[in-house]
């Protein structure tokens, strides 16, 4: 059927009459409804109760909804995703309006005759198409644009979400990694790109940013969805749904392959420790590993991190920094201080507010620290996209998570077996962050308490068996690292690096001592510490 609605503003999702449906009708702004499950149309007139539009994004345009035969498109596909027909710069365009979550209109993509296309309002936040009409669901299938999107939604009676790429497969990747959050909420995410090469090749890098084992590559017989649609082929569509490929990314190849490389000694890792000996027993941060620091409680982790991190920085690499007990200001307080060899944090006074903001241009100006501001949203889930928006997105190399117990003290309301919660937790990060996305992860973990009135706080020797929890994180972990306090003189600020486990050298034991200065903040070998003019 068709209608007029010239005041179309999408209120919320209603009840309908007719079918019976719990909320399958669309409430508009003029009181009036579609239901597109029994396509029953109800007309309405503004009134005091009726419900206000949202407030609209300035230059957005106004348009009729109307059906597309040439494309075999319905006024209700249309209407459901907000397309319309109108003019622009008085040229007859078709508008595919995008919203955010709450279903407001943000940015508008103008389509016009000689199919030219160009973005009014605020297309820094346009989501997917149609990505305001769905929460959750089994199946999400992914299209190139508005045309195929709708197409596809049309063909299978909009019964799987469906989204589309916003402009084009060469910034498709961006497009779903600005959705991560969105996507991770279905359990397949189907890439029904078109079938060329610039398509397949899209499909393909996007899957690589997405967690394997979740995403398939849909291929169709036509050129796209929309042209399946218009050939009479609805059928190709469904089957390509539902016999859409997994996606294994490529590693599997020929031991013969390797032949010219099995004598040529493994090199240090360009990525170092700014600790001598400590590079010299490891070969530095190696790609991909999971490394492990643990020590006792307050014995100086998190500045072992911070000087780690620190050098990575400064010689060039990309760094992610995921300090769960701390803010993001006190992480950032604390690298500022490391580059100026002042403990801006503990003592306020110790450099004027000038001197820290001219330090802090200083330590960004080649390349950003990338930090994660968490507001006390430590799950696992949360922490493990994260990742890898940091890897795909931001481009870094070394990440560091500090620490795992934050993440078992948030779940453990969940599964009491904190052994088997680590397990789990380790296992993942392992899996689907060091081995998928192929980055340095540097976890920091707690320690139990050894047996015997001595701490480690106060010199107990630290061991392999002394890892909070699980033997899983010594397992899964390619180099454990402790810091030790001087058994002898536990206040001086003198902590040995034992190195627990490399999978690397297979190299263990004593790898230098360093020094904490509380002046400085510095947690520098013991013996650059000593002749340090600061």
């Amino acid at each position: 059927m068709k209608h007029d609605n010239t005041e179309s503003t999408f209120v919320k999702h209603v009840p309908c009459d007719s079918c019976g449906s719990r909320d399958n009708a669309a409430l508009y702004a003029d009181g009036s409804t579609w239901c597109f499950g029994c396509e029953t149309y109800t007309s309405g007139s503004p009134s005091d109760d009726s419900p206000k539009p949202s407030s609209k994004v300035s230059g957005l345009l106004e348009g009729d909804y109307v059906s597309l035969p040439k494309r075999k498109l319905t006024e209700a596909t249309c209407r459901k995703f907000g397309y319309t027909v109108g003019k622009h710069k008085g040229q007859p365009v078709q508008i595919a309006t995008y919203k955010d979550d709450a279903g407001r209109p943000v940015a508008q993509k103008i389509r016009t005759r000689d199919k030219k296309f160009s973005i009014v309002g605020d297309a820094k936040a346009m989501t997917l198409f149609g990505q305001n009409l769905w929460t959750t669901g089994k199946k999400l299938v992914i299209c190139e644009g508005e045309m195929d999107t709708m197409s596809c939604s049309q063909i299978q009676g909009h019964k799987w979400p469906t989204v589309g790429i916003p402009n084009g497969v060469s910034s498709a990747k961006k497009a779903l990694l600005n959705s991560f959050d969105f996507l991770m909420n279905f359990e397949e995410i189907i890439l029904m790109f078109d079938n060329d090469t610039a398509g397949i090749e899209a499909a393909e890098a996007c899957a690589e940013v997405l967690p394997v084992g979740r995403v398939k590559i849909a291929k169709l017989p036509h050129k796209d969805v929309n042209e399946c649609l218009v050939a009479g082929d609805q059928s190709a569509v469904i089957t390509a749904i539902f016999k859409a490929k997994d996606f294994r990314p490529d590693g599997i190849m020929s031991a013969s392959e390797l032949r010219s490389e099995i004598s040529k000694a493994d090199s240090m890792s360009p990525i170092q420790f700014p600790y001598t000996r400590l590079n010299e027993m490891t070969r530095g941060l190696q790609v991909p590993s999971l490394i492990t620091l643990c020590a006792g409680s307050g014995t100086g982790k998190s500045t072992l991190v911070r000087e780690i991190a620190y050098k990575c920085h400064t010689d060039g690499f990309k760094v992610g920094m995921m300090m769960l007990e701390e803010t993001t200001k006190r992480t950032a307080q604390g690298l500022v201080g490391l580059h100026m060899n002042k403990n801006i944090v503990l003592d306020p006074e110790a450099s004027s507010a000038e001197d820290i903001e001219a330090a802090y241009d200083d330590l960004l100006k080649d390349q950003e620290f990338f930090l994660f501001d968490h507001f006390g949203s430590t799950s696992l889930d949360t922490i493990i996209n994260r990742i890898h928006y940091m890897k795909h997105a931001l481009g870094c190399e070394v990440i560091f998570l500090d620490h795992i117990s934050i993440l078992l003290s948030g779940l453990t309301g969940e599964v009491q077996d904190e052994r088997r919660l680590t397990d789990s937790i380790v296992h993942r990060l392992r899996t689907e962050c060091v081995q998928q996305l192929g980055i340095c992860l540097v976890l920091v973990s707690h320690l139990r308490r050894p047996s015997g009135d001595q701490g480690h706080e106060m010199g107990a020797r630290v061991s392999l068996s002394h890892l909070r929890s699980s033997h899983s994180i010594a397992q899964l972990s390619d180099l454990c690292l402790a810091l030790q306090v001087d058994s002898e003189d536990p206040t001086s600020g003198v902590r040995d690096i034992i190195v627990l486990k490399s999978r690397w050298t297979g190299e263990v034991g004593p790898a230098g001592s360093v020094r904490y200065d509380r002046s400085t903040g510095r947690l520098l070998e013991a013996s650059a510490a000593a002749d340090c003019p600061f």
